[in-house]
């Protein structure tokens, strides 16, 4: 079954308006997804060659959409030490990391990446993040 859940959002190009196109989240599919309410929307730009550290959260649970480039994901379920590794690209759905499951983020190509997090709580706060950081 693996560690990392997804959920598909919209994508909107409408024929009549070239050279147009809209991708569209619901943030309450994504709260209901994740079971608690979306506080906060960040941006999270990983250069080429580097790696966000192997860490955890008690509280914090995300929804991960990729809008340019390409990031390694290792997921590990703190209690089953279940794990896969995911490759993230642009496309139609959300990776949801919910808490207590160790995440990692590596660029390992010659471009930036951009991802957008949608969070239940506050990124980066030093009481809920565990492990390496």
């Amino acid at each position: 079954m693996g560690v990392g859940r997804w959920l598909e959002y919209k994508i909107d190009e409408d024929p009549r308006k070239p050279g147009r196109r809209q991708e569209v989240f619901d943030l309450k599919a994504i709260e209901q997804a994740l079971g608690a309410p979306i506080h906060y929307v960040y941006s999270n730009q990983i250069l080429p060659g580097a790696t966000a550290g192997m860490h955890y959260h008690k509280q914090h649970q995300v929804a991960v959409w990729m809008r340019d480039g390409e990031l390694e994901m290792t997921l590990e379920d703190v209690r089953s030490k279940e794990r896969e590794v995911i490759v993230l690209r642009p496309g139609s759905r959300l990776l949801l990391v919910p808490k207590e499951v160790y995440h990692s983020a590596a660029n390992k190509t010659a471009m930036p990446a951009l991802a957008i997090m949608f969070a239940t709580t506050i990124p980066r706060d030093p009481t809920d993040e565990w492990g390496q950081g």
